[in-house]
């Protein structure tokens, strides 16, 4: 079994990485002269259609199926190590939200919002599974992938509190 981490401090790691990264690709094109009205609309327009696809991408972590404990002996990562995965996973957005807005002001606003969009739902999420983890009396933990930049469907497990 790969090493494991704690769900919810990633989720909160990247959800508020993603709507840092979303505002500013949003507050970047407004510094680069783009028309308020259009870049705020793109903004909205892309946050929301990222919002339901990762919605529908992301229910499996707000299913009430009964998730498998995690082995024992399993490796935790520890939060710490947890943060800067997630850094690095979000160095792509930020990089990609940066020379857009040096390249062109509104397409950084689309693609901040696409990120905003995802951050938003990430954290929708986390609001999700610390209800379920208080009520189960348990901490959700998820696989780590491969690499930084592993896919969300990765396998959950559960331990008591």
């Amino acid at each position: 079994m790969r090493p494991i981490a704690r769900l919810d401090i990633e989720l909160r790691a990247s959800g508020t990485l993603s709507l840092a990264i979303g505002a500013a690709g949003l507050f970047g094109a407004l510094g680069r002269g783009s028309d308020p009205a259009r870049a705020v609309l793109a903004f909205l327009v892309a946050a929301a259609i990222l919002a339901a696809i990762s919605t529908v991408g992301t229910r499996f972590l707000r299913s009430s199926e009964r998730l498998p404990p995690a082995a024992q002996g399993v490796l935790v990562e520890p939060p710490s190590q947890t943060m800067r995965r997630t850094v690095v996973a979000m160095t792509l957005p930020m990089v990609a939200v940066l020379a857009l807005i040096v390249l062109s002001g509104g397409v950084a606003a689309v693609i901040g919002g696409v990120v905003a969009g995802i951050g938003l739902v990430d954290l929708a999420n986390l609001t999700a599974l610390r209800r379920r983890q208080a009520a189960g009396r348990e901490v959700i933990y998820r696989e780590l992938g491969g690499s930084p930049f592993a896919g969300g469907r990765r396998p959950l497990y559960t331990r008591p509190t």
